[in-house]
């Protein structure tokens, strides 16, 4: 099942007022996380490992999405970003705080398990290169994503 636009806009804004979100367990462990755009290119690259606890699974699943930059060189949304060999998808929402960033795996034809994220704007950078203005992210490369409730 896929959220719409506007539904991942507002999981997005829960992230951030944490008005949807209760600290009630860890869907999803992120190990390896990078996002940058390119100097001198029009694309941007969001790259990651994600673990399920609590399952079967016993290493990282690799996670990728090349989108193109937006015009002020800062870091895109990105709509359904895929991961290898799995059904699990990611959604990253720019908002006023940051990025909202959602990780999410069918568990039936109506329902998702769905873990969420939010990268603060402190851990964006801008680069200071004349004629390559471009962001970056600079936090913690590995984080964990709260289930959504």
């Amino acid at each position: 099942m896929k959220f719409s636009t506007a539904a991942l806009v507002v999981a997005a804004s829960a992230v951030v007022s944490g008005a949807a979100i209760q600290k009630r367990s860890v869907v999803y462990q992120v190990s390896d996380f990078s996002a940058a755009c390119i100097p001198h290119s029009t694309q941007c690259l969001y790259e990651f490992g994600v673990f399920q606890p609590g399952t079967m699974q016993t290493d990282p699943i690799p996670c990728q999405a090349m989108v193109s930059a937006n015009i002020d060189g800062t870091l895109p949304d990105v709509m359904y970003g895929a991961c290898e060999q799995s059904s699990r998808t990611f959604n990253v929402v720019r908002d006023a705080e940051g990025l909202g960033f959602l990780v999410q795996a069918p568990v039936s034809p109506r329902s998702n398990t769905t873990g969420v994220y939010h990268i603060p704007n402190s851990d964006l950078v801008m680069s200071d290169r004349p004629n390559a203005v471009v962001q970056s992210y600079a936090g913690p490369k590995a984080f964990d994503l709260d289930f959504l409730v």
